[in-house]
């Protein structure tokens, strides 16, 4: 028994031995791997940014200078913004957005030479320049100058600034020292002015009263300032009111124009100057083509559904009539003026009626002279009384030749229109119809230096 338990004992240290052998190979492959990990977590060193202000004392560093080649730089357009160095094809495709990456330039050599890339995050910037790199023992470092856009100025490039520099191949971490500065500056943009007239007066201005039938003459005005030259200035048309077909006429040149008034509202003419920055400056100038206050009513026959391009003289003719009731009434219009019951005056495709005051309710029509089509420029009514808009309704149907749209009752003390078949009471609560829409204006007018 107690040889046995002496073997026993005996055999402890054996089992022991062979126990910890298995654990030291154990402990070996185990610290292996963990070298194989850390290893490929330091492949690529690490890149660090700091931004800094001119003088700071980042520049007081000791070390080697690097020597630098700045080659071709189209290759590297496009790279993902931010601070890259690249030592490999890993880096290279880490340096682009994804699904972008355009092959490695041929001469770069990441065996013996790695680049230093640096690409702006921001239109703002508009030069980007890596002015060198020193080497120390643990450390390489890489100044960069990041140029803004200069107070007055804009930057017309569509791609992002960036440099890219190659040097000798050093696996040691990177800091990037970025340097801000603002460009010369470029001065004040263009001035641009627009005033008008009536072509009778003498006095020019940037807000006008006038009367439809009017015609205005507007004028551009344009200075350069700062270091960059005029090369575009434009005078147009901004707004017009609903069923206008003013348009500017430029008989004296580009920068003068001539329009005729056709229809109460308020009329907007834009100057606007550009310099060779692309840098823009932009005036108006406002036309108010506003009813008196009167108790006349004031009856305005104008268009919708037109093209601005449309020449209104190809519009269908028209005769805008009221009358008075009971058969045997007279019916006023352009073609027959009945004193005391209206005056009428037409320019071109529009009429103006004046109905003098009073207590009366007229039927009003209007005759179509010629065939409209469905689709095509419509009459419109309008209705003003004691300086306001009472009443406006638009016809959008076919019409034949000699063809009457009722318009409906003018009730002249209110300048209200009754509707055929509806009383004044049930008309006061009817909103007027709205004109159909217009489509848009044409470009404007350029001229370019």
């Amino acid at each position: 028994m107690r040889v046995a338990s002496h073997s026993s004992r005996g055999s402890r240290p054996v089992e022991a031995n062979r126990a910890a052998a298995g654990d030291g190979r154990a402990r070996h492959v185990a610290i292996g791997a963990l070298f194989l990990v850390l290893g490929a977590c330091t492949v690529t060193p690490p890149v660090s940014v700091v931004r800094t202000a001119p003088g700071d004392k980042s520049g007081e560093i000791k070390g080697d200078p690097v020597k630098l080649k700045r080659g071709p730089q189209e290759a590297y357009a496009g790279a993902r913004a931010g601070f890259h160095v690249v030592r490999s094809h890993e880096d290279w495709e880490r340096a682009w957005p994804e699904d972008k990456t355009p092959p490695m330039p041929a001469t770069l050599d990441t065996s013996s030479h790695m680049l230093f890339l640096a690409v702006s995050d921001t239109q703002a910037v508009t030069k980007m320049k890596v002015q060198r790199v020193l080497e120390t023992g643990t450390f390489l470092y890489v100044w960069v100058r990041e140029t803004k856009v200069g107070e007055g100025c804009t930057n017309k490039s569509p791609d992002r600034a960036f440099d890219a520099v190659v040097g000798a191949r050093a696996d040691k971490p990177v800091k990037f020292f970025v340097e801000e500065e603002r460009g010369e500056s470029c001065g004040e943009p263009p001035v641009a002015g627009v005033e008008c007239r009536l072509t009778n007066a003498e006095t020019w201005s940037t807000k006008l009263e006038a009367q439809p039938g009017d015609a205005v003459e507007c004028a551009l005005s344009a200075t350069a300032r700062g270091k960059f030259e005029l090369v575009d200035k434009v005078l147009a048309m901004a707004d017009l009111p609903a069923g206008s077909t003013a348009k500017l006429a430029f008989k004296k040149g580009p920068e003068r124009g001539v329009m005729e008034l056709d229809v109460y509202g308020t009329y907007r003419v834009t100057a606007e100057a550009a310099d060779e920055a692309g840098r823009r400056g932009k005036a108006t100038a406002t036309i108010d083509v506003k009813p008196p206050k009167t108790k006349d009513v004031l009856v305005q026959l104008v268009w919708a559904g037109f093209d601005r391009a449309d020449m209104p003289d190809t519009f269908p003719r028209v005769n805008l009539r009221v009358a008075e009731e009971g058969p045997k009434g007279q019916r006023c219009s352009a073609e027959i003026p009945i004193p005391g019951l209206c005056e009428v005056k037409t320019r071109g495709a529009y009429t103006y009626m004046r109905i003098p005051e009073g207590s009366r309710r007229l039927p009003v029509s209007v005759q179509f002279l010629d065939e409209r089509i469905e689709k095509g420029p419509g009459p419109c009514v309008h209705v003003w009384y004691d300086g306001e808009r009472t009443g406006e309704t638009c016809d959008r149907l076919h019409r034949d030749a000699d063809e009457i749209w009722r318009v409906g009752t003018l009730d002249t003390t209110t300048g209200k229109l009754i509707p055929d078949g509806a009383t004044a009471s049930s008309a006061d609560a009817a909103k007027p119809a709205p004109a159909a829409p217009e489509k848009p204006a044409p470009a404007p007018t350029s001229t370019k230096k």
